[in-house]
């Protein structure tokens, strides 16, 4: 009787096992799609073709990368959290995703109910900059200067949202400084007249940030990440003179609400020996990104920070969506 009882409470999970297992042996069964939400040539562009090409190896099925811009990522993010749930549609998320709803009033999807994280890639930095008609030389001086003249510093910005307005917006909040925001539609354009002097700070990703650096063009004050960057370890952190600070965008694996968690482990785990490859680790340091890959739970729990989902900021400032 003993081992009649055992072998039937057995039974359903070995259902349940088998069941798994199908799901997993089925998929992938057509090409996987990795929506991504900026322009070829960005950032964001940039991973999601490296992650496509490495996981196409290792799954040996086609990986391939579609690109649709639009409202800060929002575009693309509506666009997968109505995929189908099987494991076909992802997209590379980044801190846009989470702060999309309090961007746009035309955002009617839910990051944390609306998507399943896979796991997390790393974190992108960016690098305050001062142009060569300012004397500033450190993140302390420039928050000095401020007070001494407010509203006087100028920076380079994309607008809501992107990194070099969050850096700045970030910073104000938390140190009651006054700095003048303009915008700027290109990042090149911004460059050029931050070489020229028409704006005192620029605010760039990392990667895009260190020729300039190393042209000895324009002068590094801080990066913008709670530590220093694998990338740049040279240029400190701002969280050392504003503890607690941190203004980098987080980048990893999304897929629709919904999708089966052995296809989600099974990609996660492919993804980890994907970014624990030297070779990818090296490539991800030369686009100014700090790896930090793990779990679907450890991906929901950044997302869900009130600090690094960018919620906390957009409360600081009393932002409201546009």
């Amino acid at each position: 009787m003993m081992r009649r009882r055992t072998f039937a409470a057995l039974g359903p999970l070995s259902v349940l096992a088998r069941s798994a297992a199908g799901q997993t042996q089925n998929w992938p069964a057509r090409p996987i799609h990795i929506v991504c939400g900026f322009s070829v040539g960005t950032t964001t562009d940039l991973l999601a073709r490296l992650l496509a090409d490495r996981l196409g190896e290792r799954l040996k099925n086609p990986v391939v990368v579609e690109n649709r811009p639009g409202a800060g990522g929002s575009i693309a993010a509506a666009q997968v959290a109505r995929a189908p749930a099987d494991g076909h549609t992802l997209m590379l998320g980044s801190l846009a995703l989470t702060l999309a709803p309090r961007l746009f009033k035309s955002v009617t999807f839910k990051p944390l109910e609306d998507f399943e994280p896979v796991g997390l890639v790393g974190v992108v930095p960016n690098v305050v900059l001062a142009g060569p008609t300012v004397t500033i030389a450190s993140i302390a001086e420039l928050i000095d200067r401020a007070r001494q003249e407010p509203g006087r510093l100028r920076y380079a910005s994309s607008g809501p949202g992107s990194g070099s307005w969050i850096a700045m917006k970030l910073m104000e909040s938390r140190t009651g400084i006054s700095l003048e925001e303009i915008p700027y539609a290109s990042t090149a354009q911004a460059t050029t007249d931050a070489l020229g002097g028409q704006v005192e700070l620029h605010i760039p990703s990392l990667a895009g940030g260190m020729p300039l650096v190393r042209g000895g063009k324009l002068r590094p004050l801080g990066v913008t990440s709670v530590r220093r960057s694998a990338g740049a370890p040279e240029i400190p952190a701002i969280a050392e003179t504003i503890p607690g600070y941190d203004a980098s965008a987080w980048y990893g694996l999304v897929g629709p609400a919904g999708m089966p968690k052995p296809v989600i482990q099974r990609l996660n785990d492919e993804l980890q020996r994907v970014v624990a490859d030297p070779a990818v680790q090296e490539t991800l340091r030369t686009a100014g990104v700090d790896i930090e890959a793990g779990s679907p739970e450890a991906m929901r729990l950044i997302m869900a920070d009130p600090v690094r989902s960018g919620i906390d900021l957009m409360d600081r400032i009393g932002f409201r969506p546009q």
